[in-house]
């Protein structure tokens, strides 16, 4: 016949699994200075949070003295529990009582125990869920902000749905969390295109939950279009590049000839077809980019008007300004690339 402790035990264990925990009764624990043996240990995963709990029961006719309290207090301590529960269903002794508050235990009784552990579990998880939304935000912050500073998002993201799913988040961190966590029920909250009313935590942890899964598949769906968007960047800046090697090779070449001697009307065309190939290709780059990359670009198309441009439709230049040009043409095509992580490869 089993004893009424044990079944009292058995009870609290039980309780404890139906809150999600695993759990192992009067199971032996390695602390940094021993083992101990412990009624009721309960372990569970909130919101990607372990916890362990220490739970101690005490079927008596009498209240708990203080004893008791500290002697949980220093084997939680001892095995690293996040939390330690004493049960009693005769009350604690008022030393107990004062004992307790300067602990991480918690006295209670079989009534109260499910109310305290799932006011617990849901703080932990209201904790986690704001840890994960301030960093979800920081991501888009990141995201949002592009290298030269100004507040839009990379090219192949759409800015009011990127602004819709940003103004979520903040609402989550800045107001809607907060108040969970102080519990000032209800709480209105942007859920997708509707705003949803909640009464409880229960209900609304799981819909922060559901709320910040789907901001975050958005932010992963949007940022696979923005690397395929800067692999074509990447890709049409390579062949643009090549264009205004060649373009300078062959305008080069047209500018070498004797001013006396008749202009070779084949590496004129050639130039100012490159000519035409770069403009073209400088249009194809310039919807593909922005931020560093796009003020770059607009430096190298003007840089190509200020010197080979006018060196061509003059048929003159000073070898000094050529060199200059060049080298001036292709440090920003280096500069280019590097914010495009692409290749260059401008003839020479």
């Amino acid at each position: 016949m089993t004893a009424a402790w044990q079944t009292y035990q058995q009870e609290v264990a039980e309780l404890f699994v139906s809150l999600g925990c695993t759990v192992e009764v009067e199971k032996e624990a390695v602390g940094a200075r021993g083992l101990h043996v412990v009624d009721v240990l309960a372990r569970a995963t909130f919101a990607g949070v372990a916890i362990t709990w220490v739970v101690e029961c005490k079927l008596w006719n009498t209240a708990i003295p203080k004893e008791k309290v500290l002697a949980l207090a220093q084997i939680a301590s001892d095995i690293g529990a996040d939390r330690a529960f004493l049960l009693s269903e005769s009350g604690f002794q008022a030393g107990a009582i004062r004992v307790a508050e300067h602990t991480n235990i918690t006295l209670t009784n079989m009534q109260e125990l499910l109310g305290s552990a799932k006011s617990e579990i849901q703080r932990r998880e209201l904790i986690s869920l704001t840890q994960k939304a301030n960093q979800l935000q920081r991501e888009m912050h990141d995201f949002f902000i592009l290298n030269d500073y100004s507040p839009r998002p990379p090219k192949g993201a759409d800015r009011e749905s990127f602004l819709d799913l940003l103004a979520v988040v903040f609402e989550l961190c800045s107001i809607a969390l907060p108040r969970a966590l102080a519990g000032e029920f209800p709480i209105k909250f942007s859920t997708g295109d509707s705003l949803s009313t909640t009464y409880d935590a229960t209900t609304f942890i799981a819909d922060a939950t559901r709320e910040l899964s789907r901001v975050t598949n958005c932010l992963e769906a949007a940022k696979l279009k923005v690397e395929g968007v800067r692999n074509l960047a990447a890709k049409t800046f390579v062949e643009f590049a090549l264009n205004v090697g060649e373009f300078l090779d062959a305008s080069e070449t047209v500018l070498a000839t004797n001013s006396q001697a008749p202009v070779d009307q084949k590496l004129l065309t050639s130039a100012l077809h490159r000519m035409v190939q770069v403009g073209q290709g400088a249009a194809s780059l310039r919807v593909l980019v922005n931020g560093k990359a796009s003020r770059t670009l607009s430096r190298v198309t003007r840089a190509l008007s200020d010197g080979p441009y006018i060196y061509l439709a003059e048929m003159h230049r000073k070898p000094d300004q050529w060199r200059q040009s060049r080298e001036t043409i292709e440090t920003l095509l280096r500069e280019l690339a590097a914010f495009l992580s692409a290749p260059v490869t401008p003839q020479t």
